[in-house]
């Protein structure tokens, strides 16, 4: 017990350095693009963007490796973001950002912990129209929400909270088609913060978009082999005895 529990701990730091070189790399990469194409002023760097990316690029490489300690870089992610864009006056997705911090609480106790993860499965179909309501409601109100308070971008924002919340809550409960609806949420993202002057944030939904097919791919590879991804988290001898039965 005590060399799986080391294993473990030493797999986990790996993806968290990871995650932290990844967010790194590709926030200096969309600050460079941004830059030479002409998007950010070199001299315009926004210090708070530049945490709110790298801290979200972290999170999302660890949801793909089905790490729950995505969820308290998620949830300080969400705080800086939900400030950055209050001062870009997109009320929803600072409404968004917001509602994001408490309740990520929720996929934190739904995942459990990495060792025993909970597994990737499909939504039920007799779910998918409570889903639909939920979410045009969650729009329709946003949208009121938004003009209300003289929000920009009104209607293209306020998809971005309605599938945002209906994605968050399909990830908590690891249901492999989260992904698709994170990639029609980055789709609005990309054309709506570009928008609004936040070229550095939309840059990196191009990545978000580009990830929703690796974690879509990764997610039903874990799926197929009823097991979770990170088979090197557990003994040698686990590892052959689980390979051995699913080829059989």
């Amino acid at each position: 017990m005590p060399i799986i529990n080391l294993t473990h701990r030493t797999t986990q730091k790996r993806d968290v350095l990871e995650s932290i070189a990844i967010g790194f790399g590709l926030t200096a990469l969309s600050y460079i693009v941004g830059v030479v194409a002409n998007w950010i002023p070199i001299q315009d760097l926004n210090l708070l963007e530049v945490f709110a990316v790298l801290t979200s690029y972290a999170c999302t490489y660890l949801c793909v490796k089905q790490r729950r300690i995505n969820y308290p870089i998620g949830a300080i992610s969400s705080a800086a973001y939900a400030y950055l864009f209050f001062q870009s006056g997109l009320l929803a997705s600072t409404v968004l950002n917001a509602y994001l911090v408490p309740t990520l609480i929720y996929g934190w106790i739904r995942w459990r912990k990495d060792a025993d993860t909970r597994p990737v499965t499909h939504v039920s179909i007799k779910w998918i129209p409570a889903y639909l309501a939920i979410a045009g409601a969650g729009y329709y109100g946003a949208v009121l929400l938004s003009k209300e308070f003289g929000g920009a971008m009104a209607w293209t924002d306020s998809v971005i909270l309605a599938g945002t919340i209906l994605a968050q809550f399909l990830l908590d409960n690891k249901k492999l088609e989260n992904w698709i609806v994170w990639a029609i949420v980055n789709i609005f993202a990309i054309y709506t913060y570009a928008t609004s002057g936040l070229p550095l944030v939309a840059f990196q939904y191009v990545f978000f978009l580009a990830n929703t097919v690796y974690g879509y791919l990764t997610w039903k590879r874990s799926k197929d082999h009823g097991q979770s991804i990170r088979t090197n988290d557990r003994n040698a001898t686990d590892v052959r005895t689980l390979a051995a039965d699913t080829v059989r």
